[in-house]
């Protein structure tokens, strides 16, 4: 299948729902948690660097707090980078079951 709209050949396109009983891909657990340690660590980063800028420089516990944040986000990723074929065999799976898709440029819908 090409993921392209047959009219206007945009790549943003989505499937429309149809109904309750239609595959999902399965969402690994690793992604959710690298996901939500990627924000912490992000968070943490910004406020140290906003201490050093106004401040007297990050704190121990802070910088602490973000080597932890760094060590919690690589063990996320690695274990996501396990999960991956799983998740793209399921995610692939899940594209080829939608039999309808609308474009999201030019709201052209078709079916496959």
């Amino acid at each position: 299948m090409q993921y392209r709209c047959p009219q206007c050949q945009s790549a943003k396109i989505m499937p429309v729902a149809q109904g309750a009983n239609t595959p999902r891909p399965e969402i690994p657990k690793s992604l959710m948690l690298l996901i939500f340690s990627i924000f912490i660590l992000l968070l943490l980063v910004i406020t140290s660097i906003a201490m050093w800028l106004f401040g007297h420089g990050a704190g121990t516990n802070i910088q602490i707090a973000t080597v932890i944040a760094f060590v919690v986000t690589a063990v996320a990723g690695f274990l996501f980078w396990r999960d991956l074929p799983n998740f793209k065999v399921s995610m692939q799976a899940f594209m080829q079951s939608q039999k309808v898709w609308k474009c999201r440029e030019c709201n052209h819908q078709w079916q496959v």
